[in-house]
């Protein structure tokens, strides 16, 4: 087993809010492919807080094929806490502590977190996530801030992490070895990037599409959504992902030189009108299923 070498890398870990693994296998991703294959995998979590809480715990979204290749060894899982009960799943790196950025920060990595959606919002006290990190930088709107339709159906480039990859390599860059993590909400609705940005109708859809995610359901008094309108939102958040790919392109670059591990997921998917409910937050395939891609920059 590769313990020694991949417990000793850098780490860049990666969740795509809100993406569907059907969008992901859809879209063009150039920069991800080079991390082996998409994997469709299955999520401990339906919505950003408990999905992550599982993930810093170790526990990623599950393969449902098994078993897959990292660094030419065939393993169950990438983590796995000294803590968990006795099992003969195969993992590529124990860890101690009661967090992966615990055990990175004893080991002396530098330890970073970015994030976009407000539960990664470290001015709100409700919010714990950014606080398991000793940095942590926040790109999106304030948490409690007051909401409305035309405050959330924005373009907002300057407030998606993965706009300021350089800065994010450079402060990783200046470490020996770093843990980085970066929660990537161009995914996430409004999925508005510089590749989709807003429009008459997608910002005419997408208000639609949040009142329907505030009321779950199609039984809404809104004029429903047709199939032709889903398939512009979906492709929205298609092109949202293949920026987040570009993006993404920037940041490897900047740092295979140190070889990473990089781990890229998305932390649950979303409904779009499956079985009449929209958004995440409850039990379904669109919403469990997710994508998976893991390996190592540099030539490995």
């Amino acid at each position: 087993m590769p313990n020694v070498d991949l417990a000793d890398r850098s780490v860049i870990l990666i969740t795509l809010d809100s993406c569907r693994y059907d969008v992901a296998a859809s879209a063009h991703t150039p920069n991800l492919r080079r991390l082996g294959p998409l994997l469709r995998a299955e999520s401990p979590g339906t919505y950003t807080l408990p999905a992550h809480a599982a993930l810093f715990n170790g526990h990623l979204p599950r393969p449902v094929s098994g078993p897959f290749i990292l660094d030419g060894y065939s393993v169950d899982a990438i983590w796995r806490s000294a803590a968990a009960r006795p099992s003969k799943r195969r993992s590529a790196i124990r860890f101690d502590g009661p967090t992966l950025m615990t055990h990175y920060v004893e080991k002396g990595y530098r330890v970073l977190g970015a994030g976009g959606v407000t539960f990664f919002d470290a001015s709100d006290p409700a919010n714990h996530l950014p606080s398991l990190f000793p940095d942590f930088l926040y790109f999106g709107r304030p948490a409690r801030a007051p909401v409305t339709t035309e405050t959330r159906v924005i373009d907002r480039e300057e407030r998606l992490p993965l706009a300021h990859t350089r800065a994010l390599a450079e402060s990783c860059s200046a470490a020996e070895r770093f843990f980085l993590f970066v929660n990537c909400s161009s995914t996430h609705i409004p999925y508005t990037t510089p590749w989709s940005p807003l429009s008459q109708r997608n910002r005419d859809l997408l208000r639609r599409l949040y009142r329907l995610h505030d009321g779950r359901t199609s039984g809404s008094r809104e004029d429903p959504l047709t199939k032709g309108d889903i398939r512009v939102l979906l492709k929205m958040q298609r092109r949202a992902l293949e920026w987040a790919d570009s993006r993404l392109g920037d940041l490897f670059s900047r740092l295979s030189e140190r070889r990473p591990l990089v781990v890229v997921c998305a932390d649950h998917g979303e409904e779009f009108g499956e079985d009449g409910r929209f958004g995440h937050g409850h039990p379904h395939t669109t919403v469990s299923t997710v994508p998976l891609w893991c390996g190592l920059l540099g030539g490995g």
